[in-house]
């Protein structure tokens, strides 16, 4: 009874649990004893037994649930975050999905497993009275594998070269208060591309991530997928300082699309700041008002000289960076803007183009009207 109770509760409503507690601190707080007592908390583990017995009623209904077993920490504190059963079932088909995936993935590797364990064995007994040397998989070979993780020691051997000598940028991660919690997500995954992409360009930036917040999702979920960022041996530069605190002021440009002054070209002298913003909800200008406020210089890269945008011209992070990086290497915005997806764009030839159509379709238009109205004016009046 419990359970449903819970589960039918409306977006507006609190829960029973909270409701009965709020009460009860209101009584606390109206008693003489109410300092010395202290604030009583939300029964959680309750609350996550009658979540529980849900997920099993809805098992035994052959509704899509995931396994409790499965449930991780966080995804547990996402569902006791959720009010409404509709919410919830649809938090549990998702869950439900991802474990499919997982047990797909685990029976396709051991099928995969067993192939290779029968291959081997018949290499072996096909093998077995030859005396000669036999060059192949399973076999003798003249060349060395190269590792998964050789190669990562590879890539963060030039970043710990870009730590020492290279050319610093920084990456503003203090817009946690102006995105929601699916912007957020996305902005840490763009953060993880960046990183990708720096590391395995051949003169990488030293980045440095700062105003960092670890208890917002953004750091969340860059902590859950780089597990070794707060390693000290990982060339990974992020802090909660400011970079006011790391760099003088005289050298911080602050890239941003709202700002009226174009980037001419790249200074290496010069640290320049990009925000780690994901504004699909909003558009404004946050980042211009920060700049303005710390009294920073500011720049915009030259856009609207090389195409003419079809939507908004907001970039990810990563073709950000992917376009710094090519500044960095050639100076020349032609090369660097290659990064920028074409689907967002069309350039002044093809803009020139269609303005030129555009013009033709109006004028014909316009000869076929006075065409049609001089053949009007000529009918006799019946």
């Amino acid at each position: 009874v419990l359970w449903k109770q819970y589960a039918n509760l409306p977006h507006s409503q609190e829960l029973p649990e909270r409701k009965s507690d709020r009460k009860e601190a209101n009584g606390r707080r109206s008693s003489p004893i109410s300092s010395t007592t202290p604030p009583v908390t939300v029964d959680v583990e309750k609350r996550r037994k009658v979540l529980e017995l849900e997920i099993e009623v809805m098992r035994q209904e052959g509704r899509k649930v995931p396994s409790v077993s499965t449930i991780k920490p966080d995804q547990w504190e996402h569902l006791l975050g959720l009010t409404s059963r509709n919410q919830r079932r649809h938090y549990y088909l998702y869950l439900w999905n991802i474990e499919m995936v997982r047990l797909g993935k685990q029976m396709k590797k051991e099928r995969k497993q067993e192939e290779i364990a029968k291959r081997r064995e018949e290499l072996l007994k096909a093998n077995a009275e030859n005396d000669h040397i036999v060059y192949g998989l399973f076999h003798n070979t003249m060349f060395l594998r190269i590792y998964d993780s050789t190669m990562d020691h590879f890539h963060n051997n030039r970043l710990v070269q870009a730590i020492r000598y290279g050319i610093n940028l920084v990456i503003d991660c203090s817009y946690d208060d102006y995105m929601n919690d699916k912007e957020m997500r996305n902005t840490a995954k763009q953060l993880m591309l960046c990183f990708a992409l720096n590391r395995s360009h051949t003169e990488p930036f030293n980045i440095h991530h700062c105003n960092a917040n670890f208890n917002k999702t953004t750091m969340k979920q860059l902590e859950k997928h780089l597990v070794q960022l707060h390693q000290p041996e990982f060339p990974f530069n992020v802090t909660e300082r400011s970079y006011t605190d790391l760099f003088p002021k005289e050298r911080l440009v602050y890239l941003t699309p709202h700002c009226k002054n174009d980037l001419t070209e790249f200074n290496p002298d010069d640290v320049y700041i990009i925000g780690a913003m994901v504004d699909k909800s909003s558009q404004e200008p946050v980042s211009l008002g920060k700049a303005k406020k710390q009294g920073l210089r500011m720049a915009r890269l030259p856009l609207d000289s090389y195409f003419q945008f079809k939507s908004g011209k907001s970039l990810t992070l990563d073709q950000m960076v992917a376009i710094m990086l090519e500044l960095k290497t050639s100076n020349d915005f032609g090369k660097a803007f290659q990064h920028v997806p074409r689907r967002k764009v069309t350039t002044l030839d093809e803009a020139a183009e269609r303005e030129q159509e555009m013009r033709q379709a109006a004028k014909f238009k316009l000869d076929f009207k006075r065409t049609g109205d001089k053949r009007n004016s000529k009918k006799p009046p019946r």
